[in-house]
């Protein structure tokens, strides 16, 4: 079983991920908790797991490069 510790480091890196992309905290926060077509949910609510956490980075990574998903 996964430990609080481990979900807060996923999520602290998610954040800082979704800020770097979007440039403040308040946009990267509100980025994270819109529902999402591609992944068909929250990007936060798959902050659970490092799969749902690389989904995530590879969305931030084309929106930072532009390139598709």
């Amino acid at each position: 079983m996964e430990s609080n510790s481990q979900l807060q480091t996923r999520l602290s890196e998610m954040e800082s991920l979704a800020i770097a992309t979007f440039g403040s905290k308040s946009k990267a926060n509100a980025w994270l908790n819109k529902e999402n077509l591609i992944l068909g949910t929250t990007p936060i609510s798959l902050a659970n797991s490092d799969p749902g956490l690389l989904e995530v980075k590879k969305i931030l990574s084309a929106i930072n490069y532009g390139g598709v998903v």
